[in-house]
């Protein structure tokens, strides 16, 4: 390597026109393999002459201002050791290796080797003092509703604490804030990242919702960090993901990914990719395990396996952060700013414990009571329907359906139980309580990946689900009870087929017979009668019912062998419910 192409490589690694004639001719020295002694006494040389000319004339002065030339071109070789010593250790941090005298040209070799210094030739990603920082790019910050609420922005003053010290002060590499659907995620992200907008080279903002393969992201990512001229970007993804690590080393960005469970699997346990969205795990590896200066914030409803690894890997640089609900005081605020007048202490107790602090759950909520009452004091007179849990709005149940949805057959088995249980639980009582029995690992990785997803809670070695999840659960069954109990359901349910058709009615108990008297009533409450009152409006009465109930029972006792499971003490509690005297 000759001097000229290690002082461009070392102008591009620092920064353009940076080096004076001292630095310069001590470069060329090095790499014409002088001692420092000699390169003290060497003239200016040509290499000079090619500076522009206030590189080539900047003043030269030693730590007391003054100047050390001896005589035209010569310095004192003291001086020349200790700037070439602040010169290999500022290539030192910016090449993430160690620079001497010795290693200067092997290192370049090697630094030119690298993705970086293909990006070095693109000038608009080199730093440029003369250009303001802070450039954003929020494409596609709009495809999220959420994003509005943040002109309602309150509370989460701690989790913003939180945030801004792990990305200015510990320098994490990523950060995933996870939370179910509504509870303000994106909102938060958007906050964080306007509020460190001013800390960072580059803010941009990119959805996941849309499916972008990882390629395209990618490439739209490289090129919003280089303006045209555009890069020829590399065929495969490793490449492009070494070009878009190289870019975060390059410049410090604040790289904002929302909804990333929009590329992981439904139905199997959490945190797994779609097939072909598998090149997600690689470039979450790589933010979060290669060095660079930027900082990536990904939200998402569910942990990607690729970050819990990580975060066992790298706990410093790569964190997550539970987005729970909001507090009391701040969700009071929220309801408040949609219309929705001051609520007594107790009631708004009620309320708020009910939806869990869901920011979206109480907006959806005080939105659809003042367009029900009209707004004002009439809202009031909804709270008795919210404190039986009864009143349930159809946009919170979109939510929370398309979160149901994504689980696996097990954890669908579990949360049913956890909303007909109520109260937390054991691991051992849940697995007690399935038809059929799971292994122990299944139940506990099953529980895992429902952790992983926000949908349960885990406190003192029991699990629970929210009011809000237990009050949507609980609907849904009703559902399936009813349709497998309606009108024609021994006409379509043939003796071959009676266990498929009856699933649901043979799996899940309406009530449990070990059940403390308290929750009896409560089940009997919020799940028997329900299911009666639905099935009395399709029969003229209460007989025609009972005799229906029977024939399933009837049928049911003729298979062989006996099935085990909740369909026989299913339709004897009803019967008892129904009418004392069908029993006799």
């Amino acid at each position: 390597m000759d001097a000229d192409r290690a002082i461009a490589i070392i102008n591009t690694v620092l920064a353009p026109k940076s080096l004076n004639s001292v630095q310069i001719q001590i470069i060329g020295g090095v790499i014409a393999g002088d001692s420092y002694q000699k390169i003290a006494g060497t003239k200016v040389n040509s290499i000079l002459a090619k500076l522009p000319p206030s590189g080539a004339n900047s003043p030269i002065s030693n730590r007391s201002g003054k100047t050390e030339r001896l005589q035209a071109g010569e310095y004192q070789t003291a001086y020349i050791k200790e700037t070439a010593a602040r010169l290999w250790l500022s290539l030192s941090q910016r090449l993430g290796q160690k620079v001497t005298k010795k290693s200067l040209a092997a290192v370049l070799v090697w630094y030119v080797k690298q993705p970086e210094a293909k990006l070095a030739e693109v000038p608009a990603l080199l730093p440029n003092n003369n250009v303001g920082r802070c450039a954003a790019d929020w494409s596609t910050v709009n495809q999220h509703p959420g994003v509005e609420t943040a002109l309602r922005f309150y509370g989460r003053t701690e989790e913003l604490t939180t945030l801004t010290d792990w990305c200015l002060h510990e320098r994490c590499r990523l950060i995933l804030l996870i939370g179910m659907g509504g509870m303000g995620k994106t909102t938060l992200a958007w906050k964080i990242a306007h509020q460190l907008e001013g800390h960072f080279d580059r803010t941009i903002w990119r959805s996941l919702l849309n499916l972008p393969p990882i390629c395209e992201l990618c490439a739209d990512l490289i090129q919003s960090l280089s303006p045209p001229p555009r890069l020829d970007l590399p065929d495969s993804v490793e490449g492009q993901i070494e070009l878009l690590i190289a870019c975060l080393k390059r410049d410090r960005c604040l790289l904002i990914l929302d909804n990333v469970e929009s590329i992981l699997a439904g139905q199997v346990q959490s945190g797994q990719y779609l097939i072909g969205y598998e090149g997600y795990d690689r470039l979450f590896r790589a933010m979060g395990e290669l060095p660079h200066q930027s900082c990536a914030i990904l939200t998402s409803r569910e942990k990607p396996q690729t970050i819990a690894r990580s975060q066992i890997v790298n706990p410093q640089l790569v964190r997550s952060m539970t987005i729970d609900g909001m507090t009391s005081a701040a969700g009071h605020q929220l309801i408040q700013s949609y219309g929705c007048p001051q609520l007594p202490p107790q009631m708004w107790q009620e309320v708020h414990k009910h939806y869990g602090g869901n920011p979206l759950a109480l907006k959806i909520a005080a939105i659809t009571a003042v367009e029900i009452t009209g707004g004002g004091e009439k809202v009031l007179e909804l709270y008795p329907m919210i404190e039986r849990g009864q009143l349930q709005f159809r946009n919170i149940d979109d939510v929370l359906c398309r979160q149901f949805e994504r689980l696996s057959d097990i954890e669908q088995q579990l949360v049913y139980w956890l909303a007909i249980e109520r109260e937390p639980v054991t691991g051992v009582q849940l697995r007690s309580n399935l038809v059929l029995h799971s292994a122990s690992g299944e139940i506990i990785n099953a529980l895992q990946s429902l952790s992983r997803r926000c949908i349960i809670v885990n406190r003192e070695r029991t699990w629970s689900i929210s009011p809000v999840m237990i009050t949507y659960t609980i609907g849904r069954s009703i559902d399936r009870f009813v349709t497998e109990l309606g009108t024609c359901a021994l006409a379509n349910a043939p003796t071959t087929n009676l266990q498929q058709h009856f699933s649901h009615l043979n799996t899940y108990a309406i009530i449990q017979e070990k059940a403390q008297d308290y929750l009896r009533q409560i089940q009997i409450k919020s799940i028997l009668r329900p299911i009666l009152d639905r099935l009395l409006k399709s029969w003229d009465n209460r007989v025609d019912l009972c005799q229906h109930l029977r024939q399933i029972l009837s049928q049911w006792q003729t298979l062989e062998p006996p099935p085990c499971g909740y369909l026989a003490g299913n339709i004897l509690n009803l019967l008892i419910e129904l009418e004392p005297s069908c029993t006799d």
